[in-house]
C-alpha cells in the first residue's frame, strides 16, 4: 500500500502504462495459449496497482469533507477486487470472455467518477490534476460502454488500452499536487503570519 504521495504516483503511472501496454498487446493472445496465461497474469499485476493506487487515493483525504467521495472510492477499489477475480476465473477457464466483465468496468468507472467529481469540489488539489480521476471515471462511460451498447462486442484494442492513458494521468497529477504541497503549506505559514500580525497590531 502507497505511503507516500511519491509512492501513490508511482503506482497509479505504472499501472496505467502496464494497462496501457498489456491493452495493446495481451487482449490478442488467444484463449489456452501461454501467450494467454501469461496477460492474464500481468492483468492481475496490473489491477493490484490500481487497486492500490484507488485505496491510496481514498486515504489521502483528496476528497476532503465530502464523505461521499470516499464511498464512491470504496466502490471503485471494489471493482478494482471484482477484476481481479474475473482474472483469477479467466485463467482457470482458460477463456476472458466473459460477461461478468462489465460489472467491474461500471463499478470502477462509477466510482472513479463521483469520487473524482469530489475531489474537484473539495479544492485540496490545483490545476488541470484536480479532473484527472474525473477524467478516469468518466472514460469507460464515454468511450468503452457505448461501443460495447453498440457492437455487443469487446471494443478494439486501442480504445481498451486508452483507459490505461487516463490511469497514468492520475499518477501525474499526484506528483504536481506533491511538488505544490511546500508551496502549499508556505501559504497556510503566510496566512497564520498574517493572522498573528493583525492580532498582535489590534492589541
Amino acid at each position: 500500500m502507497p505511503t507516500s504521495d511519491r509512492q501513490l504516483a508511482f503506482v497509479w503511472i505504472a499501472g496505467g502504462a502496464a494497462w496501457f501496454v498489456n491493452g495493446l498487446a495481451g487482449l490478442r493472445a488467444e484463449g489456452g495459449t501461454s501467450g494467454f496465461y501469461a496477460a492474464e497474469v500481468a492483468w492481475i499485476v496490473v489491477h493490484v496497482l490500481v487497486l492500490a493506487g484507488i485505496t491510496g487515493l481514498r486515504r489521502s483525504g483528496a476528497t476532503g469533507r465530502h464523505r461521499w467521495g470516499g464511498g464512491a472510492l470504496s466502490l471503485a477499489a471494489a471493482g478494482r477486487v471484482l477484476f481481479i477475480a474475473f482474472e483469477i476465473a479467466s485463467i482457470v477457464l482458460g477463456d476472458d470472455d466473459l460477461p461478468v466483465f462489465p460489472l467491474a468496468v461500471v463499478s470502477t468507472g462509477l466510482g472513479m467518477t463521483v469520487g473524482g467529481a469530489a475531489i474537484a469540489r473539495a479544492g485540496q488539489w490545483r490545476g488541470w490534476g484536480r479532473l484527472a480521476p474525473l477524467a478516469m471515471g468518466a472514460y469507460p462511460f464515454l468511450v468503452i460502454v457505448p461501443v460495447f451498447a453498440v457492437t455487443g462486442e469487446r471494443p478494439p484494442d486501442v480504445i481498451v488500452a486508452g483507459w490505461g492513458l487516463t490511469i497514468a494521468a492520475v499518477g501525474v497529477a499526484t506528483a504536481a499536487q506533491r511538488r505544490r504541497t511546500p508551496s502549499g503549506h508556505g501559504s497556510d505559514d503566510v496566512d497564520r503570519f498574517d493572522h498573528h500580525l493583525a492580532t498582535s497590531t489590534s492589541g
